[in-house]
């Protein structure tokens, strides 16, 4: 791809010293499901489907379309392969890499255009932007951020409401109709994802269980066949973690990092738990208005969170990475050297991540296998699956933008032709086949990304209700909604007044 000139990122950066010397929850199907329709990604011109909606074709007359896109692989040893949303690998081409160059010479050929991209780690893109939009220099036209980065935006008035963009329309296909229903507020939607993304996918969250060990110790139960039975349940995961696995492999006499373990995870993963029984921090009214679940449905929340930390407070089962335990070690990363180290080693029947995680897995001699996260309650209607808030993509359009419109319509072809080209090379051909090694894993990609959910509140994350759901601590679970719900609710109020006044 095209490279971004820095100047134009430094003066970003510096305008405001400049500026200083002057005066609920239901199925649908995830968008990134349907372009499983054909595998010319690998080779060949690019897809055409007479079935999903025309997009309109115009003479661009040679306007440069400038992407800006955050860098989550960067410096990470268990996030491999991540050329970002748009942009592609040319010197060693994956077969979602070469799928990904098809789509942008078919963009710039057919529009008469021009798309340069650029990954980061060492700016903010929200500060980048918001210089943007206050200095008038505007420059880039497509921003790839985290949904809880890309929230924090959403204050300051300078990403644009997406449902008012011509020519982009958020109920097309190549948009995940989960997405956009659940980010929405008051009908308006600042950031979504799709097949224009595929890090989206990479950010979903699952269980991972390693084969190998499986078999070592005998467990002949078949996990994939209680997931199709609805048994995958919390009860029956915390059964089998409890059925002896862990033990002092290292013989030195204590459990720890270097033993093995029947589960390995993190404190951010007791609220996917939560998520995983149907209960989302927040739902919304018949109005598309957010409110708290936990003001509306107290017990219930308090109820699953005492079972859940049950659970993760058992040293004995459970390897929990960023606790005081193992952070005090001063490990430079202490979720790779523990968790992700005892998986990628042999060592831990079960490990819950991303799905950012599985290519890094590929240099294990064990088999893997990918399962859903457990439903909590075995007559639930469904499993429930998160995307991570700061571990996935979503696209935005900054505001004050030229010619936006030209903007929503390229940003609708890319995200058609990616459709036909991007996803079926990324969904096949990376998950199915390169990063998980069976058929039957598969199978729970595509149960886990038909049963995706997004919750709004996790994303603004008011009042840092957040942590109401991810603290280890098991003391009085009530008292610490009460001591911080009242914020949380007067921050969520208080955003969206903003929002219906326009402020």
């Amino acid at each position: 791809m095209k490279k971004l000139f820095a100047c134009i990122v430094a003066i970003l950066v510096l305008v405001p010293l400049l500026a200083a010397c002057e005066p609920d929850t239901t199925t649908t199907d995830d968008s990134s499901l349907a372009g499983n329709t054909s595998n010319s990604a690998v080779s060949g011109t690019v897809s055409e489907d007479t079935s999903l909606p025309e997009v309109e074709v115009k003479d661009m007359q040679g306007r440069e379309f400038n992407v800006l896109c955050w860098d989550w692989g960067a410096g990470s040893a268990s996030i491999l392969g991540y050329t970002g949303e748009i942009m592609y690998d040319e010197e060693n081409p994956s077969a979602v890499d070469e799928a990904k160059k098809k789509v942008v010479d078919y963009i710039e050929e057919t529009y008469n255009c021009t798309i340069n991209g650029e990954k980061t780690n060492t700016i903010s893109i929200p500060t980048t932007i918001k210089n943007q939009v206050t200095s008038g220099l505007h420059y880039y036209d497509i921003i790839f951020d985290s949904m809880s980065t890309s929230a924090a935006m959403v204050p300051d008035n300078i990403l644009v409401d997406l449902n008012t963009v011509a020519n982009l329309d958020l109920s097309d296909p190549w948009w995940d109709q989960n997405a956009v229903k659940d980010l929405s507020i008051a009908g308006k939607v600042y950031f979504a994802c799709g097949d224009i993304n595929t890090y989206d996918d990479q950010g979903t969250w699952c269980m991972l269980f390693n084969k190998t060990l499986k078999a070592k110790l005998g467990i002949e139960e078949d996990f994939y066949q209680l997931v199709r039975d609805n048994e995958w349940t919390f009860d029956k995961f915390k059964e089998i973690c409890k059925s002896g696995i862990t033990s002092d492999t290292s013989g030195d006499g204590i459990i720890d990092e270097n033993d093995t373990w029947a589960f390995g995870t993190e404190c951010y993963n007791i609220y996917v738990h939560v998520l995983a029984s149907g209960q989302k921090i927040s739902k919304k009214d018949e109005n598309d208005i957010p409110y708290l679940t936990v003001a509306e449905e107290p017990e219930a929340t308090y109820t699953i969170l005492a079972d859940i930390l049950e659970f993760y407070n058992d040293e004995n089962t459970v390897m929990v990475a960023n606790t005081p335990k193992y952070e005090s070690k001063g490990y430079p990363n202490v979720w790779e050297a523990t968790v992700h180290k005892a998986f990628i080693e042999g060592r831990e029947l079960f490990y819950m991540c991303g799905l950012i995680n599985s290519a890094s897995f590929r240099v294990m001699e064990d088999e893997f296998g990918i399962l859903p996260i457990p439903m909590y309650y075995e007559t639930q209607d469904r499993y429930y699956h998160t995307v991570s808030v700061g571990n996935s993509s979503v696209m935005s359009i900054p505001v004050g933008i030229e010619d936006i419109d030209d903007v929503g319509l390229i940003v609708s072809a890319i995200a058609k032709e990616s459709k036909l080209n991007v996803t079926p090379a990324y969904y096949d051909v990376q998950l199915k086949y390169r990063d998980s090694r069976d058929e039957e894993s598969a199978e729970m990609l595509d149960l886990i990304f038909s049963t995706r959910t997004f919750d709004i509140a996790n994303a603004y994350n008011w009042g840092d209700i957040r942590s109401k759901y991810t603290s280890i601590n098991q003391s009085n679970i009530a008292s610490r909604f009460e001591t911080g719900l009242s914020a949380a609710k007067l921050a969520m109020d208080n955003f969206v007044e903003d929002l219906l006044e326009g402020k």
